[in-house]
């Protein structure tokens, strides 16, 4: 049989060559044989000497199909006799990577196809254990994307936290705010999160003394693991999650006034959503809601407006206007607004620093599609582990080598 043609598609040239090809139609496998030329020598892994092959073993790992059938690769795998190391196998083939079952271009497929569908989607499409492929997945997303990033160069940080599930654990991610990457993800969003952080970065090449700032939301448990790890970096935090805790005070109001005031029920999103975006028959319900000066729920979003101007204003102007809101807030008597007063007064430098910098977590909240994304494609994991390697995967596209 003439196995050149096939031999340059798989790419087989000296030493290297096909020496037998075995084909299985009741089971739709092809097992191809790769074999070196006798009297071969190969480079020492050690110490680099050109050394005579002690004996050999073959190793079979999968390969793209061909022609729909399974494509086995069965290659001839060295022992060398080194005068200086002794007798070790030798991984000398361009077609694989020590200790995968797969070839190089089969866990190309792989990574592929989790970009596009879920690791048990996958494991049905192949046709391989999702424990195989999960491996192999770890493994390249740990070597292909991790390690291309240069930690020394990190300067600003975004924290942000997602839940794995509805209601369930949470992880936190750390990213680039100058490059958007993902540079670590974590189970929990306690304090603890960045004493994790500090760690990996000087695990991996960084140094945490680089950090200028963070931005990340008002929690108690970040500002306190940012103070107690990363001291010399200044804190802003995101104008999306003060707004957030704004529009929850708003939204308590409601709830509470919604018991004596039938007309208020089913209106929680006009209430929250920037006027802009409202419908023009939410606009005409909101409007007829502001005209009665009586109703707390229109008080506390007009003071809601209000806060949204402080982005607006001179930044000298910036901080007497805020303690100048807080105090109209106060007077109010409501005690969800009085609780984020009080909030904005203890968050003060932080939220004046997001208003002077214009930093926001933009970027880490638009990691959210990619989050839904994630709780997707790891459907069925077995780990929180499987979920943040898939948010390292789909959070840093530029980085994809395979």
């Amino acid at each position: 049989m003439d196995l050149s043609g096939l031999g340059g598609l798989l790419g087989v040239s000296s030493p290297w060559t096909i020496v037998d090809v075995q084909v299985k139609h009741n089971v739709k496998v092809i097992d191809v044989f790769i074999d070196y030329t006798s009297g071969s020598k190969f480079h020492c892994k050690s110490c680099g000497k050109l050394t005579k092959v002690y004996d050999s073993s073959y190793k079979r790992v999968r390969h793209l199909d061909l022609f729909d059938y399974r494509c086995y690769l069965n290659i001839k795998t060295p022992r060398l006799d080194c005068d200086l190391d002794g007798v070790k196998v030798a991984h000398v083939d361009k077609w694989t990577r020590k200790g995968s079952h797969f070839s190089i271009k089969f866990e190309s497929l792989i990574m592929r196809f989790c970009k596009e569908m879920p690791m048990s989607a996958v494991s049905r499409e192949l046709g391989e254990p999702d424990s195989n492929l999960w491996r192999t997945f770890h493994y390249l997303v740990d070597h292909h994307i991790l390690d291309s990033f240069d930690f020394k160069e990190v300067k600003r940080v975004c924290v942000d936290e997602t839940a794995i599930k509805r209601g369930h654990n949470y992880v936190s991610i750390f990213t680039d705010y100058d490059t958007g990457a993902v540079l670590f993800v974590t189970e929990g969003r306690k304090k603890e999160v960045f004493s994790l952080f500090y760690g990996w970065l000087w695990d991996k090449g960084g140094h945490p003394g680089n950090i200028e700032l963070f931005s990340m939301d008002m929690s108690k448990s970040y500002q306190a693991g940012q103070k107690e790890n990363f001291a010399g970096a200044y804190v802003v935090f995101d104008r999306f999650h003060i707004k957030k805790g704004l529009n929850k005070a708003v939204n308590s109001v409601r709830k509470e006034e919604v018991k004596g005031v039938e007309e208020l029920k089913k209106t929680k999103f006009i209430w929250l959503k920037n006027e802009k975006n409202l419908t023009e028959k939410q606009k005409y319900l909101l409007d007829g809601f502001l005209d009665d000066s009586s109703l707390n729920t229109a008080k506390a979003y007009l003071l809601k407006s209000g806060f949204d101007e402080l982005w607006k204003v001179q930044h000298l102007a910036i901080e007497p206007l805020i303690h100048a809101w807080v105090k109209k807030a106060i007077s109010l008597e409501l005690k969800p607004i009085i609780q984020f007063a009080k909030s904005v007064i203890k968050n003060i430098d932080g939220i004046v620093k997001s208003i002077t910098t214009g930093i926001t977590n933009a970027l880490s909240e638009g990691l959210n599609s990619v989050m839904q994304l994630a709780r997707a494609r790891a459907r069925g994991y077995r780990n929180t582990t499987n979920f943040s390697k898939i948010i390292y995967f789909l959070g840093n596209p530029d980085y994809h080598t395979f």
